[in-house]
Formats: C-alpha cells, sequence, structure tokens
C-alpha cells in the first residue's frame, strides 16, 4: 500500500496557517488499514434489528410475500443464513421455535429468514389448508419466472446488505409445502444456495397445476404409486428450472415419514431419484445406516445426497425435546425420535 497524506491546519493569517500534508510510512498506513478492517467485521450484527421481527422493503417482491427473520444477539458479521420455509396453511411466527430452528441459530449464531405466503396469491386448495408456496406455477419456481423464487431470493440479499451475510454460506428447509419451496430454491437457484434439507415435501416439477398438486391420494402425480415419470425425467425437470446451468450443485438431504398419510413416501423415492439424477450418482446408496430404532439413513454418490426415513413418523416435523444439543423442539410439536434440524445443520457445515 502507498504512503497516505495526512492535511494538518496550523496557524498562519488570522490565526491560522494554511493546511499543510503529513505523509505516513506505508508500513503504518497498512497497519492502520489492517485495524480499521478487522474492527468493522467485528462489529456484531445487532446493530440492526435482532430477534425476530417483520422486514419490509426489502426488494421489490415480485412473488407478493410477507419477510419474516430471527437475527440472534450474538449473529456477527458474515453470518450464514438459513431459508425456513412453513408448510401449507403455517406460517412464520413461531416456525423457527416449534421446530428447533431456533436454537441452532442462538448455539451457532447464523441467522433465520422465514418467508410468509398470502392467503391472497393462491386458490383454495380444496380441503387442504392453503397458503401454500407455489410449487406448480413456472413464473413462481424457475429462474426467469418474476415471482415467489424471486422474492425470497430478494430476501437473501437483504441479509447480506444489512447483516453482511457470507454469501457462500445460504442454506434453505422447509417442511411440506415449504419442503416442495425448498426444492424450486434448490433448482432454480442453484448459485445462491450450498445445501437443502425438505421435510416431508415433494419433487421438483411434480404439479404443474394447483389442482394436481393437490392431489395426493393414489393418483397424485406429486407423491402418487402411479407416477410414470423415469429419474431421467425427473433430472430434466430440476434442470429446466435454470437451462443451461453447469455450475455446482446445492446438497441435498431429504426426510419423510414412513407412515405419513398425506404425502405418501413415495415423495422420497421420486426426490431420490430426481437428485441423484441431476448429480449422476446411482439410485443405490454407497453406505445405509441406523441412527435410530426403524431410522434408515442412506447416503448416495460422495454424499451430496442423503435421505432420512423414520418408520413411524406421519406428517409432522421430526423432533427430539431435551436439554442436549442434539435435542430439540417439544412434546407437542412434532414426532418425538431425533432432531431434524440438527442433523440437517451439521449437513450444512454448521456448528
Amino acid at each position: 500500500m502507498d504512503a497516505i497524506t495526512v492535511p494538518l491546519r496550523g496557524a498562519g493569517p488570522r490565526g491560522l496557517r494554511p493546511i499543510r500534508p503529513v505523509t505516513l510510512p506505508a508500513a503504518l498506513a497498512a497497519l492502520l488499514a489492517t485495524f480499521l478492517a478487522s474492527w468493522l467485521a467485528a462489529v456484531p450484527a445487532a446493530q440492526a434489528a435482532v430477534g425476530f421481527h417483520e422486514v419490509t422493503g426489502f426488494g421489490t417482491n415480485p412473488g407478493n410475500l410477507r419477510m419474516f427473520a430471527y437475527v440472534p444477539q450474538n449473529a456477527q458479521s458474515g453470518a450464514p443464513v438459513v431459508v425456513l420455509f412453513h408448510g401449507c396453511g403455517g406460517q412464520a411466527q413461531n416456525l423457527d421455535v416449534g421446530t428447533g430452528w431456533r436454537k441452532y441459530a442462538d448455539t451457532w449464531g447464523f441467522t433465520l429468514v422465514m418467508p410468509e405466503q398470502k392467503d391472497e396469491n393462491v386458490g383454495s386448495g380444496g380441503i387442504v389448508p392453503h397458503k401454500c408456496f407455489s410449487a406448480w406455477n413456472p413464473e413462481d419456481r424457475t429462474r426467469a419466472g418474476n415471482g415467489e423464487a424471486r422474492s425470497v431470493v430478494q430476501m437473501v440479499d437483504h441479509m447480506k446488505r444489512t447483516y453482511q451475510a457470507d454469501a457462500s454460506r445460504v442454506f434453505v428447509t422447509g417442511y411440506s409445502g415449504g419442503g416442495a419451496a425448498t426444492n424450486v430454491m434448490l433448482a432454480a437457484y442453484p448459485d445462491v444456495f450450498k445445501a437443502g434439507a425438505v421435510f416431508f415435501g415433494m419433487a421438483y416439477g411434480c404439479a404443474d397445476t394447483e389442482d394436481e398438486y393437490f392431489r395426493t391420494g393414489l393418483f397424485g402425480p406429486c407423491s402418487g404409486p402411479l407416477n410414470r415419470n423415469t429419474p431421467q425425467q425427473w433430472g430434466d425437470e430440476v434442470r429446466s428450472a435454470y437451462p443451461g446451468y453447469t455450475g455446482p450443485r446445492p446438497k441435498v438431504q431429504i426426510w419423510h415419514g414412513g407412515s405419513d398419510r398425506l404425502i405418501s413416501p413415495r415423495s422420497l423415492d421420486y426426490q431420490r431419484d430426481q437428485w441423484t439424477n441431476v448429480f449422476g450418482f446411482s439410485r443405490t446408496p454407497t453406505s445405509t445406516s441406523r441412527p435410530d430404532l426403524g431410522v434408515t439413513k442412506s447416503v448416495y454418490g460422495d454424499g451430496r445426497v442423503e435421505t432420512w426415513l423414520l418408520d413411524d413418523m406421519g406428517h409432522e416435523a421430526p423432533v427430539d425435546p431435551g436439554t442436549g444439543i442434539q435435542n430439540c423442539g417439544s412434546l407437542s410439536s412434532g414426532h418425538d425420535q431425533l432432531c431434524g434440524p440438527y442433523y440437517a445443520a451439521r449437513f450444512f457445515g454448521l456448528g
């Protein structure tokens, strides 16, 4: 670095001397610059809003979503970001608490972004409580679209601007319809997200209309056993979200309950087929383990795809109440066996 010239004022006409430059040695100038950079990096994000709060004006918001965030008191500049999607009929309020994600945000110092759907954006959904993210709509689920997926990316950009979030450590997760939205973000914005965890969600592009999306029974295209898509076709769905993209893909962790009667466990198979095809992996796992009774963890290829099947879990979040680092949630907030967010966060490389 070159030397820095600093103007000094002294006595002259009318008691003042003209400003004269004083040159600092290059080594001192470099030391000063290094100190200032280190000090700025250490300034906590708490100078901006902390805790759970709604954010407005985060961008043009073409998808007309609400944005909520949780920023722990100990969050520092350069903290990672986890985008957390609620399920159909859900909301952002207490989503991070009930699932356990807030515990790990507080423990490991990352921030949470929680998009919330508006009733006005979607139809009735028939018998299913709506407020689903529009995973069936090309405008909302593709890179070229100007809808919900782009709104979520604007939320991430807000965290980068406001909290100096680490752009290389942005992750996404969600439950049910929020799991489907997780696959949307991984497919449409693979250059934004490092990894994702899908909890009892659905494959990307499994339905192209709202009516198809809510047909969850025998003939449902997203989880019905009669789906005719091949692994190649499932992979092509992801590739169609961002045509021509050749960069690295985010790794994917997929969770499902073997007793889920709303979205069949067959959905886990479709997602496995989809993402292993995208990565060029065999559908035969490279390793299989039993982390707990009735729990099967399968790892594919080099580990960038893994599935967790909990035999006794229905359409509910995996939690494990307690005070240990591997415990989260409460007895009333989901299936009490394993804390999904703990294993997802570790899969992301957090903690």
